[in-house]
Parts: C-alpha cells; sequence; structure tokens
C-alpha cells in the first residue's frame, strides 16, 4: 500500500481539525454541561453579583427539572472575582483549566476588558452582561459575546436627540472611571453634539469612591442637565 503526500496532508489536516474542535460541539454526550459563572461577589459589584447568584441558581433548577438541555444536566460551577480585572482573567483561566464548556456572568466592564483578552487566548467562549460599545463593537475578540443586552452607544444615541429637545442643551456628566463610563462619556458627548448641545464638565468618579458630595461643587452654575452614569 501506498501513501501519497495529499492522503497525507489531508489527514493531519483533519486530525488538527479534531484537536480543535471545543469541548461543545464534540460528539454527543450524557454527560452534564458544565458552567462557569464569573461572579461579582465581592467588591463594588458585590451587588449585583448577589442576585446574579440567586437568579442563575433558580434558573438552573427549572432547567433540570424540565430535562436540561438536549437531555443533558446542566452544572454551575461559581467563582468570586472580586470585581477585579486581574482576578477576572485568573478566574477564566481556572474554568478554563477546569473543562467549563463556557463562562459567563461578568458585569462590570473594566472586568470584562481584563478579562476577555485571556478568554481569546484560551478559546473558550464567553458570555458577558456588560453594556459597554467595547465588545457590540467587536474590538475584544470572537470568543466574546454580549447575547441580549444594548450597548452604550445605541442608548445614548436614542436619548440624546430627547434630552435636548426637553431638558436642556448645557450638560454636565458625572461617570464612573472605567471603561463603562468611558463609554458614556465619549459616545454621549459626540451625540449632544449632533443636537446642538454640549457637555460642558466631565466628572470622573473613581470606582473606589464611597461619596459623591466632593465632587458636587465642581458641577458648573450654567449645567442645565446633570447626566449620572
Amino acid at each position: 500500500m501506498t501513501t501519497s503526500r495529499r492522503t497525507v496532508l489531508k489527514g493531519a489536516a483533519a486530525t488538527a481539525a479534531l484537536a480543535a474542535t471545543p469541548r461543545f460541539v464534540q460528539a454527543q454526550s450524557s454527560q452534564p454541561i458544565r458552567l462557569g459563572f464569573q461572579l461579582h461577589r465581592t467588591g463594588i459589584g458585590a451587588a449585583y453579583g448577589r442576585w446574579y447568584e440567586r437568579t442563575a441558581t433558580a434558573a438552573l433548577k427549572v432547567l433540570n427539572e424540565q430535562g436540561g438541555i438536549n437531555g443533558r444536566p446542566v452544572e454551575i460551577v461559581f467563582e468570586d472575582d472580586g470585581t477585579d480585572p486581574k482576578r477576572g482573567a485568573e478566574v477564566v483561566e481556572k474554568f478554563a483549566a477546569g473543562d467549563m464548556d463556557l463562562v459567563f456572568g461578568t458585569l462590570f466592564s473594566h472586568v470584562v476588558m481584563g478579562a476577555a483578552p485571556r478568554a481569546g487566548e484560551l478559546r473558550i467562549p464567553y458570555l458577558v452582561c456588560s453594556e459597554g460599545h467595547h465588545v457590540a463593537s467587536g474590538a475584544l475578540n470572537r470568543w466574546t459575546l454580549q447575547p441580549g443586552i444594548t450597548d452604550v452607544k445605541s442608548q445614548v444615541r436614542a436619548m440624546a436627540p430627547w434630552v435636548a429637545s426637553n431638558l436642556g442643551r448645557k450638560v454636565t456628566l458625572i461617570y464612573p472611571d472605567y471603561a463603562f463610563g468611558y463609554d458614556h462619556r465619549d459616545n454621549f458627548t459626540a451625540a449632544m453634539q449632533e443636537q446642538g448641545g454640549e457637555v460642558i464638565e466631565l466628572l470622573a468618579i473613581p470606582p473606589t469612591e464611597t461619596s459623591f458630595t466632593r465632587y458636587l461643587p465642581r458641577i458648573p452654575r450654567e449645567t442645565e442637565v446633570i447626566y449620572h452614569v
């Protein structure tokens, strides 16, 4: 029996394709579908994380009582990321090493920005709730998905005409000093300019801040609208 060069190359290509096939599309199995929930259990996102965990757990119970997904039971493993970008990337690594089928749950945009590159490197689907336009625009990677939520750019472009027509055209914008806030800052400023308005003051609030009081004196007297993110 002789083996042609074409046959060898075809076989090598098939083997490489099989090796690159994500675990979630491999042969049908009765094994549980394992989901890693990157949870803001502590840090500035803890109030969100508390309810994300409770609702996800309740939804999981209903899902498995109804037979799971394609007859396969579903498991969720929760891991606290501290609402911290570095810790978020570590959680993604841990889930990938733990044979999870995908990672989901993330909300705060600075954590998404810190963890998404690692998800792309590890080739594991990363489903986030963040409304940051950086996700919807495809600025991250093809493994980072934003299912079922509107992004900031779309929101503010829809809002700006109403704000300019009904509230005023001179805006002070108070926003969190991380990616989600930057999307509001940049896109709302541009949207107001299109409506003949302007953002006359930008007040960035660090994520560790506990009080807004000391920022209030910086609001210009001529402000007609305070846009607080």
